[in-house]
């Protein structure tokens, strides 16, 4: 199997806090203090959500440059909630996506769609396999 994306972490003496190694970069992480973390860095869901964030306006903006249309500043706010569907809670991620520049309605509309195909949602969108290796 042929490995695409990388990363390592080490979890050490101080609780929660954990160093992730990509290729070429070093992340932090942690857990709140209301369950034992310091609180220093963005726990693992924090930063899942803002990698779908990231990867949304990254995607956006790609498309609107080869578009050549000037939306400004892109924000995203992703926000993970928990709903209840047919009595059963379930996590639903809503994306809000904002533009600094006027934008036409059918622009928007296609800069959301494009959004809405970046890898990270798609990867949040389908199943996922996991395994453990020893």
């Amino acid at each position: 199997m042929k490995d695409t994306l990388y990363a390592n972490g080490t979890l050490g003496a101080e609780n929660y806090l954990m160093e992730i190694k990509t290729t070429k970069h070093t992340v932090m992480v942690d857990e709140p203090e209301s369950i034992g973390g310091a609180d220093q860095y963005p726990n693992p869901a924090q930063y899942v959500l803002s990698a779908l964030a990231a990867c949304t306006a990254i995607t956006i903006k790609m498309y609107a440059d080869n578009k050549g249309w000037n939306v400004g500043n892109i924000n995203v706010d992703v926000k993970m909630k928990d709903v209840i569907s047919s009595g059963k809670p379930t996590k639903t991620i809503v994306k809000a996506v904002q533009f600094e520049n006027p934008l036409e309605d059918e622009q928007i509309e296609r800069l959301l769609t494009i959004g809405s195909r970046c890898p990270v949602s798609k990867l949040l969108e389908q199943p996922v396999n996991m395994e453990f290796e020893r």
